[in-house]
């Protein structure tokens, strides 16, 4: 192979680049002299004169070498001018922060997927694929143990309740707690159909989100709806994981840490908790009282229900930093059970166990991210939550007795 070298006014030849000076290609040319003599005529054509390409792979060398280091240089000097444009508080969630919302997004999205691809990989190996329920399957409620001939429907009327709370399960907030639970009873239950205020954001099988788009002075506050029916595993089993603390990082995975302050009963106590923060975003805590309650159903053809709210409080040992924006919440886990009366004599096994679930929440976050950032979050979030869940607590009742 050759390549071709043009004699320049100055005495100097260009051929690779503009690097070869006069000197540099006689002593290419000087050097395979004795081997071309024969073809020494092809050497020079219209003034032009070529040089074997053999000679200049040093000159490949040194220039590869040189790109190299260049562009070394310009990726380093890239990530400096990176990190001192993002470094800075004023590109942090802030009144006054200089990042626009689609960066914004794309960073809190980015970091998402991070923790996704990191919870994936323990997911495939810690929980089962969750059981989809046959759509002919006809379920009954059951109470206290007894199967109705039709089965249950959400718009059964549930104006009528009784809370069932130990004697012990009396203390400063009870009046609180009571009036939270029946408000959820009263609304929460309450069917979507026809009110367009709600609008279905998620439909994965039997879960359905909804989401009724609220701001106030440019906060989202989007309450939040979902709906999901689970096999194999019962509404107070369902509520009894939701609610205990001892087992809340098995399947909570946004919490940092989190303590409870104050036992108030056996059945209620004070939780503060952090949350990973997600940059650029604030990160957040919340201090919340968190109640378990069974409410017995006085219509025998309605199921008794599990519920466990949490909902903001304050607290003397728990007060608000700097370091954490306090985040406003009322959630609750509402959960009925419904039983396919299994053939024959057989006991009931928990192939005959169904639980309807809805969970409800209303959460102000607080603080300056984007709306558009938050209801991308929530909608991203919550079903993801729900089915960790769910199938962290049929894992974990999985061959044990069923707990009505």
């Amino acid at each position: 192979m050759w390549i071709r070298e043009r004699a320049s006014q100055d005495g100097t030849h260009t051929g690779l680049g503009s690097r070869m000076t006069a000197r540099t290609s006689w002593y290419s040319l000087s050097f395979w002299k004795p081997s071309l003599h024969l073809g020494a005529d092809l050497l020079k054509c219209d003034g032009q004169r070529w040089i074997p390409l053999q000679t200049c792979s040093f000159f490949f060398t040194e220039l590869e070498k040189r790109r190299r280091v260049e562009d070394a240089y310009k990726s380093a000097l890239s990530e400096l001018k990176k990190k001192s444009h993002y470094g800075g508080p004023d590109y942090e969630e802030g009144p006054n922060s200089l990042i626009n919302e689609d960066e914004f997004f794309d960073a809190v999205e980015a970091a998402l997927d991070r923790q996704d691809q990191i919870e994936e990989q323990s997911e495939k190996v810690r929980i089962p694929r969750l059981t989809p329920v046959p759509p002919g399957d006809a379920y009954s409620i059951i109470g206290t143990h007894r199967f109705a001939k039709q089965p249950h429907s959400y718009s059964s009327s549930l104006s009528s309740v009784e809370l069932a709370s130990a004697s012990d399960d009396v203390h400063r907030f009870s009046a609180q707690v009571e009036d939270v639970v029946q408000n959820h009873m009263t609304y929460s239950l309450q069917d979507m159909g026809g009110d367009a205020n709600w609008q279905l954001v998620v439909e994965e099988g039997e879960m359905k989100v909804y989401r009724r788009e609220v701001e106030e002075n440019g906060i989202v506050l989007d309450p939040l709806k979902a709906t999901h029916a689970v096999k194999g595993v019962t509404g107070h089993e369902l509520c009894h994981y939701f609610w205990d603390t001892d087992v809340r990082n098995d399947w909570e995975t946004t919490i940092e840490n989190f303590n409870v302050v104050e036992t108030l009963s056996d059945n209620a106590v004070i939780v503060y908790q952090t949350h990973k923060r997600v940059w650029p975003a604030s990160q957040r805590d919340v201090l919340y009282l968190s109640a378990i309650r069974k409410i017995l159903a006085t219509n025998e053809n309605d199921p008794d229900t599990w519920l466990v709210c949490n909902f903001s409080v304050d607290h003397d040992n728990a007060q608000p930093t700097n370091r954490c924006i306090r985040a406003k919440i009322n959630v609750a886990m509402i959960c009925q059970t419904l039983v396919s009366p299994p053939e024959g004599n057989k006991e009931i096994s928990r192939d005959n166990v169904l639980c309807k679930i809805t969970y409800v929440a209303n959460v102000n976050p607080g603080g300056w991210a984007p709306a558009s950032v938050l209801r991308a979050v929530a909608k991203r979030e919550y079903p993801k939550f729900l089915k960790r869940f769910t199938g962290y607590v049929q894992e974990k009742t999985r061959g044990k007795p069923i707990l009505f």
